[in-house]
């Protein structure tokens, strides 16, 4: 008995010997721009105990006083660093630059070389080489596989369409889905000076996590934060002028004539057939120009007379310390069209803080404030009277003075210059706040948790109002002009407003182990959204004074309308990452969403969206080495998803719809109806 107690006593002091040996030691890993590194294994060498870097570049691990550890990852020179304290921070140099970057994922980051998944990253210092008015042209012709088609480039309207991998659906919607610092955007809201990168998500495989709204691909924006130490303040402007392009060569008066008749001509088989008279085409031939009884009128010369000059002016402020990182833009733009009463105009105003709060919690946010408006004529779009103004003959009249506009040869009176000078405007407004707050809390080594509240308050509203102006003729007996119509002949004013609201919760967790040369990663979370749309519009007729624009003066036509509607998504999404020796990659995603727009009822509301991919970096087997001269990075993937898609033509597919109508049953009876669709 004696001497099991000493042996007890012996074994308990060898124990706390060894303990006091042991300490923990934390610290970070950068590369060389002194940006987080991700996944970098940190194992002590020669024994298979060891952790991985988290989002923020940290780990910690108990060691041995003079043990060493090994940093390494693919793409990265591996590092060996003797432990002589309790902290050891490390910078990695990269063997190639582009494999080593960071890049966004479905919510979370990996490194370019691990990824298994189709994924294209553009840096700001890519995106920021063209100057534009919206975000989406600025990812022409950068992304393989990503087509980018800018259908006008009217201010305010000059917004790109984006497809991935071609069309992903006929019947549904086909645009991609936009994430902006995690939350559901519009790309053409954002301001291109405070995108940091726009990651594109290409196939199902990346994309899977995304759920019910992943079909045509994702497209991750992020924007700026603080960076480094102290205080930047930077100003960036750019001055540009539009001009009309591919313009067709256009006949003179005289020739438009003269080929008329040839046309005629022709039409009929009758070589003495005309159009206009000898007559008439010598003297257009001897006299000048005159605007009388002489035409020829050069319409795109009269009408492309706005200036399109485009000007953004941009201040950014990076207020960046130990415990508080601030970044602050604040841009101005204004774009004018090509014919007057075109032009877009826009404020941005932009807020991003970072708080660290303790080693274990860090705050942050974003705070997005956007004002702009649109001004248009209210009888036709842009394009619609410049090609109108390109197929006028020159022989119609355009303008005889201020206020006083020609028929165009017309027998409607439609004017292309009237339109765009006299007949009214259409001013469009939006306001539109965006505020995120957020948190990471990281409660024990390899773990980190993650949750934001976000919500969205956009209130556009347009005014549209058409008055007429005064269509004159030539008058050769007085050699003056008469009035002779107003076009397009009435009065009408039209008003809209609308309000909507997308709230957004997340949480989630990411754990992240490495057993020898294993390392898992697991990522879990929920997701809810909630949109709240109400608008009302309301138009009259018959307005007697040009100069007052309101509703309550239409005597005629009065009509009001309003709508609103509601829907909501939930998602749970999981993924797990697992990565043997740094060659060998597998990752699992799955999410099953809840969407409103779906049936419950025929328990059509509820979907599970699968996805699975694995890659091998061949080029690090041994059997490859006598080729590493030649190909220095080389990995073959596959990938298989399933992906949804909820953007259907209608809010509620599978509902009933009831809608109201009156007509005439008998003389002096009116019947309501009711129209069910289902």
């Amino acid at each position: 008995m004696k001497k099991a107690t000493i042996l007890c006593w012996v074994l308990t002091l060898l124990m706390g010997l060894a303990q006091a040996q042991q300490a923990k030691v934390a610290g970070r890993v950068t590369d060389a721009n002194g940006n987080p590194l991700e996944g970098v294994s940190v194992t002590i060498k020669g024994k298979s105990i060891g952790t991985v870097t988290n989002a923020s570049g940290l780990y910690s691990l108990s060691v041995v006083a003079g043990e060493s550890l090994v940093f390494s990852s693919v793409g990265l020179v591996s590092q060996e660093q003797k432990v002589a304290g309790n902290t050891l921070n490390v910078q990695l140099q990269a063997i190639n630059a582009t494999l080593s970057e960071v890049v966004a994922v479905g919510y979370g980051q990996q490194r370019k070389a691990t990824l298994t998944g189709s994924v294209v990253t553009l840096k700001q210092e890519d995106l920021m080489r063209r100057q534009v008015a919206t975000a989406s042209n600025l990812l022409q012709g950068l992304a393989p596989g990503v087509t980018v088609q800018q259908q006008s480039g009217k201010p305010g309207a000059d917004g790109a369409s984006i497809r991935i991998r071609g069309l992903g659906s006929i019947y549904a919607g086909q645009s991609p889905l936009i994430m902006v610092d995690g939350v559901v955007s519009g790309f053409d809201a954002i301001d291109p000076n405070a995108i940091e990168s726009i990651t594109i998500l290409k196939d199902a495989a990346s994309t899977a996590i995304y759920g019910a709204r992943a079909a045509n691909g994702v497209i991750l924006v992020k924007t700026r934060r603080a960076k480094g130490k102290g205080v930047q303040v930077a100003y960036n402007a750019f001055l540009s002028k539009q001009d009309a392009t591919a313009i067709p060569q256009r006949t003179t008066a005289i020739e438009h004539m003269e080929l008329s008749n040839a046309a005629e001509r022709n039409r009929t088989g009758n070589p003495n057939a005309f159009l206009f008279s000898q007559t008439l085409l010598d003297r257009y031939s001897s006299t000048p120009a005159n605007n009388l009884d002489v035409i020829d009128t050069d319409w795109l010369d009269l009408l492309l007379t706005n200036s399109g000059l485009m000007q953004n002016h941009n201040v950014t402020i990076n207020a960046a310390g130990d415990n508080s990182n601030i970044f602050t833009s604040v841009t101005y733009l204004n774009q004018q069209g090509l014919i007057p009463n075109n032009s877009f105009q826009r404020y941005d105003i932009r807020f991003n803080p970072d708080f660290k709060l303790s080693d274990k919690l860090t705050v942050n946010g974003v705070m997005n404030i956007n004002n702009s408006r649109t001004t248009a004529p209210s009888t036709g779009s842009p394009e619609f009277i410049i090609r109108q103004a390109i197929g006028l003959p020159a022989i119609g009249g355009g303008k005889y003075g201020p206020g006083m506009y020609g028929n165009a040869g017309q027998s409607n009176n439609r004017n292309p210059l009237a339109m765009a000078e006299a007949a009214g405007t259409s001013v469009s407004r939006v306001n539109s706040m965006l505020t995120k707050v957020g948190f990471v809390y990281k409660p024990i080594s390899n773990v980190e948790v993650e949750g934001y509240w976000a919500r969205e308050y956009w209130v556009p509203n347009g005014k549209s109002f058409v008055k007429n102006a005064d269509i004159y003729i030539p008058n050769l007996v007085t050699l003056g002009y008469d009035r002779v119509a107003p076009w397009p002949g009435s009065t009408s004013l039209s008003e809209s407003y609308s309000t909507n609201v997308r709230t957004t919760y997340l949480a989630q967790a990411t754990w992240t182990k490495r057993f020898g040369a294993n390392t898992i990663k697991l990522l879990g979370g929920a997701q809810t959204e909630e949109f709240t749309y109400s608008g009302i519009s309301g138009s009259r007729t018959g307005f007697l004074n040009p100069n007052q624009p309101y509703l309550n003066l239409g005597s005629a036509n009065i009509n009001n309308t309003g709508s609103a509607y509601e829907t909501a998504l939930a998602g749970f999404y999981a993924r797990l990452n697992y990565n043997y020796d740094d060659k060998y990659f597998v990752e699992l995603n799955g999410r099953y969403d809840g969407s409103s727009r779906f049936s419950q009822a025929l328990d059509k509301q509820w979907g599970f969206f699968p996805s699975a991919s694995a890659g091998w970096i061949f080029s690090k087997e041994n059997f490859f080495s006598g080729l590493s001269d030649v190909i220095t990075f080389g990995k073959l993937r596959g990938s298989w998803g399933v992906l949804g898609n909820q953007a259907l033509p209608e809010i509620y597919p599978f509902a009933v719809n009831f809608g109201t109508s009156a007509f005439p049953v008998l003389r002096s009876f009116l019947l309501q109806s009711i129209t069910i669709c289902a």
